[in-house]
């Protein structure tokens, strides 16, 4: 009890420190001038202004790169602490510059501008409060839990980076130790993280010595740096601050290698979304800040993109951490990728041919040219992104037909229709009803014959042209492609044998063409009308091969005798499952009952000795109603396989039986699909059944081997046989011996059976390792 107390009083402690500090971050940034201004020393011993940045109170006031700095509140430059030792202009009051021989006096008030306000104060505010509220509330419900207090931890390293950016801009000495140490640890917590996720799934992403290593170097940098804000040193932190970008994005380049290379590694498993997601997320939140802000600022002394933009892409992370658990989602990255490249490819030719019209137009200086190229590039992508999610062109140009509605009734009427006329009706209709044209037919013709056949619609359609493509076998398309003719258009439907199946449509009654939409939607629906054709033809073909097998009194064919094997299991399985659901546990609970009468009541001898008999009846048929149970689905033949649920079987006759059983399968190593095992079960079943009750053996052989690519079964009794009539009869008169062979045939493999005169009993069966895949019917 008393660690549980002294737990809560440390996470109340730790959340009172973490909300103080936002709370200052956030008062330096109100009560502090942002001034956007960096220097450097010249030669000469001059301070000169090397750097303006946007939004800060320098670029609004026309301060220009090379201005010399005379005065700092009212003291040399050189005593103006933030610029002796962070190279930058802070806590200014008045500033006095010389530019091209004029002095220039500026007085600098605490003014509070819009973009300052937007980027340094209200959006690193709500990032920061979104992160600590999703912090607590994964602590809430997982404190225990490893994973999600490193997740936590990177959340409050991201959310107090943001925030205290811009009050390090401000050079306040704390803000820049948050900063720094928050910078740091963002990379390291996030493969940490990773590290950690990845190896509850047994997958190692890197040697723990690579982490601990990580660790120590970005702690020696903060201790580095924490030495320079408290200690009056100068002159060394833009190589402190270069150095802590440099590691930052080398970390966070890492980390995106090392997934890389684990998704190529995994891209054909399950894992493969997770890093897909989880690259696609870094990318794109680390990405922006470290190629134009970290590099081009580290390099080449520029930032490409203001800090305090590129900084938000790196909100992305979380945020995407908090889709996923909200959602219990993952991104199509696949799609995206899709899209992204398609929406890349556009933007960037829109975007070389604005530039190319500007730069006769108009002159900047690179970054400029760069950020307007970045500008553009960006603002298409978005475009095209929200106009195809938002369905724009329908909604502000309109459209007179809604295709998609029409696909989606279409679809759902067909599915109900069970006739073909009525099919063909419904088609005619619909074309009809959405298209302005007259003329609407289904029709049939025979390839290579000119006869056109009109199935439904009307009578007015060319004729002439139509049986000139019969006719002609090379100018027919395939299923769902079209020709056209001078009055319209053909659609092929289906196609069986030499008959094809078309759809006429006459001209549009305006006289204009049909348009790009109109084929998509004409296509679409004639796919999904050739679908249910074949579905009637493959029904028709079935009903044709069942009326000839009866009628004709012939076999009935391998795909038949598949289904109804098929069906037999699938019910069988279900009386096995309400048997043991339902009569079984009914017998258990009687059963318990009676238990508790005789333990716990005083009765009689008399009734205690009928109570005994019922109990012992109870559970006999407890025991019998298993055995059904387990003989009506097997047991271990999915999980064990077919040789474990065969030792099973024979284990159980063995025990039953007045005869010894043998059975070898050590020459047996290949794994068979499901309803090959069942069928191999079912006739080892009824084999030992028959030798039970016909055979009078003493001795039952099972022989289960696999050769090439087949599987034989082999059984053996000295018995009393079966006489070799019986045996040559397509029909048997035993139930047990036609059940096996027609069960061997569903499966379109061989069996032999042999019995010679002075007794005895042999059968050989012989299958595919694999089943057939040209079957109608396909049962899992």
């Amino acid at each position: 009890m008393e660690i549980i107390r002294n737990k809560k009083i440390l996470t109340t402690l730790f959340t009172s420190i973490i909300i103080l500090l936002a709370l200052y971050l956030l008062l330096v940034t109100f009560t502090k001038s942002y001034t956007g201004i960096s220097a450097k020393q010249s030669s000469e011993g001059q301070w000169v202004v090397a750097n303006v940045e946007e939004m800060g109170w320098g670029s609004i006031n026309d301060i220009q790169k090379g201005d010399v700095i005379l005065r700092v509140n009212d003291q040399p430059p050189s005593s103006h602490k933030p610029l002796k030792r962070f190279g930058v202009l802070g806590d200014l009051q008045e500033l006095v510059i010389k530019r091209d021989q004029e002095i220039k006096h500026f007085t600098v008030k605490n003014s509070i501008y819009s973009e300052t306000l937007i980027y340094h104060s209200i959006i690193p505010f709500l990032a920061f409060s979104v992160l600590f509220s999703f912090s607590a509330l994964i602590y809430a419900r997982k404190k225990e839990d490893s994973t999600a207090l490193l997740l936590i931890a990177f959340f409050l390293a991201v959310g107090f980076g943001y925030l205290s950016a811009a009050a390090s801009a401000r050079t306040d000495l704390l803000a820049r130790f948050v900063n720094g140490i928050s910078l740091l640890m963002i990379p390291v917590l996030l493969l940490h993280f990773y590290y950690v996720y990845f190896s509850k799934y047994h997958i190692k992403l890197l040697q723990p010595n690579i982490l601990y290593f990580l660790y120590s170097i970005n702690t020696a940098i903060v201790v580095i740096e924490t030495v320079y804000l408290y200690l009056p040193i100068s002159g060394f932190y833009t190589y402190i601050r270069h150095g802590q970008l440099i590691l930052f994005s080398y970390e966070i380049v890492l980390c995106l290698s090392i997934l890389v290379i684990f998704y190529f590694r995994f891209r054909n498993t399950i894992h493969k979304p997770v890093f897909q997601n989880t690259i696609f997320a870094i990318v794109v939140s680390f990405l922006p800040f470290i190629v134009f802000t970290a590099i081009p600022s580290t390099f080449f002394g520029v930032n490409l993109l203001p800090p305090a933009v590129t900084a938000a892409c790196i909100i992305f992370l979380p945020m995407f951490f908090v889709y996923q658990v909200l959602t219990n989602r993952l991104f199509d990255i696949d799609f995206i990728n899709s899209r992204l490249r398609y929406y890349s490819f556009i933007a960037s030719i829109l975007t070389v041919i604005i530039v190319s019209l500007l730069t006769i137009l108009t002159s900047f200086s690179i970054v400029q040219w760069i950020r307007l190229v970045i500008i553009f590039f960006v603002t298409f992508i978005a475009f095209f992104y929200f106009e195809e999610r938002l369905n724009i062109r329908p909604r502000v140009f309109g459209e007179k037909v809604n295709y998609q509605l029409s696909l989606d009734q279409f679809s759902k009427d067909i599915s109900k229709i069970l006739k073909r006329e009525e099919l063909d009706e419904r088609l005619i209709r619909e074309v009809k009803t959405v298209l302005p044209v007259n003329g609407v037919s289904l029709l049939e013709c025979q390839k290579g014959h000119s006869v056109i056949h009109l199935v439904k619609g009307d009578h007015q359609y060319p004729e002439e042209e139509i049986s000139h493509h019969c006719v002609e076998k090379a100018n027919v398309k395939t299923t769902g492609e079209f020709f056209k003719v001078d009055k319209g258009l053909c659609y092929v439907i289906s196609e069986m044998n030499d008959s094809l199946h078309l759809l006429w449509i006459d001209k549009k009654m305006n006289h204009t063409p049909f348009n790009k939409d109109e084929h998509r939607w004409l296509k679409t629906l004639v796919h999904y009308t050739s679908i249910v054709y074949e579905n009637f033809q493959l029904i028709e073909g079935v009903t044709e091969e069942l009326k000839r097998s009866m009628y004709q009194n012939s076999e009935a064919p391998f795909w038949l005798l598949r289904l109804l094997f098929n069906l037999s299991e699938k019910e069988r399985a279900r009386l096995a499952s309400d048997l043991h659901d339902a009569a079984l546990q009914e017998q258990l609970v009687w059963y318990r009952k009676v238990e508790e009468l005789l333990e716990e009541r005083e009765i009689p001898n008399h009734v205690t000795g009928e109570l005994t008999e019922v109990k012992e009846g109870l559970l006999d048929v407890v025991q019998q109603i298993r055995e059904t149970c387990t003989f009506l689905r097997p047991p271990f033949l999915k999980e064990s396989g077919i040789v474990e649920a065969l030792n099973y079987l024979i284990d159980h006759y063995r025990l039953r039986c007045d005869f010894s059983v043998e059975f070898n399968a050590q020459q047996f190593s290949v794994e068979l699909e499901h309803e090959q095992s069942l069928a191999i079960y079912r006739i080892v079943q009824e084999l030992l059944n028959n030798a039970t009750k016909h055979s009078q053996a003493t001795t039952v052989e099972f022989d289960l081997k696999s050769e090439g690519g087949m599987v034989v079964l082999n059984y053996k009794d000295d018995g009393v046989g079966i006489p070799r009539e019986e045996l040559k009869k397509r029909h048997s008169e035993s139930m047990g011996l036609d059940g096996i062979r027609q069960r061997v045939k569903s499966l379109q493999g061989n069996v032999e059976f042999y019995s010679p005169e002075e007794g005895g009993f042999e059968m050989a069966i012989v299958l595919q390792t694999t089943s057939n895949s040209n079957s109608y019917f396909a049962f899992s």
